[in-house]
């Protein structure tokens, strides 16, 4: 009985960590700013867990915080907003630090027709 117990309480922590990665996947992508921002292009990736948003200037954690998209750009003491469209679709990104805002669009994924993994699923190989 305790077995069971055990399992099925590590079964329910396994679940919730996934359930938090998961719901970080929807910030991640590229971001692309206007010329003439501190930086053109901002990457956000989940590392170990952590939302991370990475760029020339260096990286940071992404902080989450009490607003829904809001998170605390900890390695610069700033905010990063995330914009969604009338369908709840992450579009943009809003930066905010010290005196520094800088608003970028969400890059679309590029799918390259030429590589040989999309063709394979496609062919069905």
């Amino acid at each position: 009985m305790k077995k069971i117990v055990l399992f099925f309480l590590m079964a329910v922590a396994f679940s919730t960590a996934n359930a938090q990665v998961d719901s970080l996947q929807e910030y991640t992508g590229k971001y692309n700013f206007p010329e003439g921002s501190p930086v053109t292009e901002i990457g956000v990736i989940v590392e170990s867990g952590v939302l991370t948003a990475t760029s020339v200037m260096g990286n940071s954690e992404l902080k989450k915080s009490d607003t829904k998209d809001v998170f605390e750009l900890v390695a610069y003491s700033g905010l990063a907003s995330f914009k969604r469209n009338e369908d709840g679709k992450i579009i943009g990104l809003f930066i905010q630090v010290q005196d520094i805002n800088m608003e970028g669009t969400k890059a679309e994924p590029v799918i390259d027709i030429s590589s040989k993994k999309i063709f394979n699923f496609l062919s069905g190989r």
